[in-house]
């Protein structure tokens, strides 16, 4: 990575291009934010395809308010991020996650990326959409940094857009499977308890051109819908998608291949929590996080996520929708999103502290 007198890591102008060559990448549909927003019935059914099939795509944020909003937010926040990671490892320790929490601080290593238990190599943050949103003399959920609240309007702004950004395309999605928007509207209210959060993550520069080592292991998001930025390669997906939670390694053919970044698009995923909501016609996309490939793995990887999930007290049931088939039996299953997403959390590897 290039040193240079007061250097600051997150510096995306001066990011190279993604490498050409020996690099296998996904072909992902380009969905307008503008046209969504401008009820455009053929970029509808555009967004409803992409859902349906692969489960990503890339969201371009030219051309309204809420894209502007997401696109120099996420800059904005990538700074807050690096300022963050700069802390001494005692201060991020204690915001660690707590036993059950999805809000605080994960160090390197404290996930498994394989079943053989191999450490990852990123650390994040994961900050609570519920705090965030409230008034800064509010009661909140744990004593944030001085850091975080400092920035509390920039992410409560963050927050809000994103978060309604998630729901227009789930309302989209709920009403070409016949559903009522609002059904799956209710079970994602801003101002209701949840586990939405922004994470931001730092992954450490490439150390050699061998194989790299796993960032963020494979896996399906457990949330609805998630809203990604970045700035440098590293993410990838696998060549086929999922319509069920998985374990941490692929159980279907296929290959990882990589997702190139486009400057001024967010990439959208759908979560498992979809999948479930729709039994099965949504799908997810399986897929980790390693160092960016080529001269772009120089530098550190930073990516700011907002994550759409289901309020804690809902119901993980099936919607009620003429294209939705019926489950064969969803009694006795009932469970809320707080109990499925950390359940779901576990599958993944995360260490939750045991105080």
């Amino acid at each position: 990575m290039p040193h240079a007198e007061g250097y600051t890591e997150f510096t995306p102008d001066e990011y190279p291009s993604f490498p050409e060559g020996d690099f296998t990448t996904v072909e992902l549909e380009t969905i307008s934010l503008k046209k969504l927003l401008d009820e455009d019935v053929t970029e509808q059914d555009r967004v409803f395809q992409a859902c349906k099939t692969r489960g990503f795509f890339y969201l371009e944020l030219a051309g309204c308010e809420s894209g502007e909003t997401i696109r120099k937010g996420a800059d904005d926040v990538a700074r807050v991020a690096e300022r963050f990671f700069q802390l001494p490892q005692e201060e991020k320790d204690a915001q660690r996650m707590q036993r059950g929490q999805l809000d605080g601080y994960k160090s390197v290593g404290a996930t498994v990326t394989d079943k053989t238990g191999t450490p990852d190599t990123a650390e994040f943050m994961n900050i609570a959409k519920n705090d965030m949103i409230l008034p800064p003399s509010a009661k909140m959920s744990r004593t944030w940094p001085p850091l975080i609240m400092d920035n509390q309007p920039l992410f409560n702004n963050y927050m809000r857009t994103a978060h309604s950004t998630g729901l227009k395309i789930l309302s989209i999605l709920a009403a070409r499977l016949g559903a009522k928007p609002e059904d799956f509207l209710s079970r994602h209210r801003l101002e209701e308890s949840s586990g939405d959060i922004i994470r931001m993550t730092r992954g450490p520069p490439r150390k050699n051109a061998e194989m790299p080592e796993i960032q963020t292991p494979s896996h399906t998001d457990f949330g609805s819908i998630t809203l990604l930025m970045n700035w440098l390669g590293g993410l990838q997906v696998w060549s086929e998608s999922a319509r069920s939670a998985g374990p941490l390694e692929p159980d279907t053919p296929g290959e990882w291949v990589w997702v190139k970044p486009k400057r001024g698009h967010a990439i959208i995923n759908l979560g498992d929590a979809a999948v479930k909501f729709t039994n099965s016609v949504l799908c997810s996309g399986r897929h980790r996080v390693v160092p960016s490939p080529g001269e772009q793995g120089k530098w550190p990887r930073y990516s700011i996520v907002y994550f759409v999930r289901p309020e804690n007290d809902c119901m993980m049931e099936v919607l009620e929708g003429k294209e939705i088939p019926r489950p064969e039996q969803e009694e006795g299953s009932r469970i809320s999103a707080r109990e499925w997403i950390v359940q779901q959390a576990k599958g993944l590897g995360t260490k939750f502290p045991e105080n």
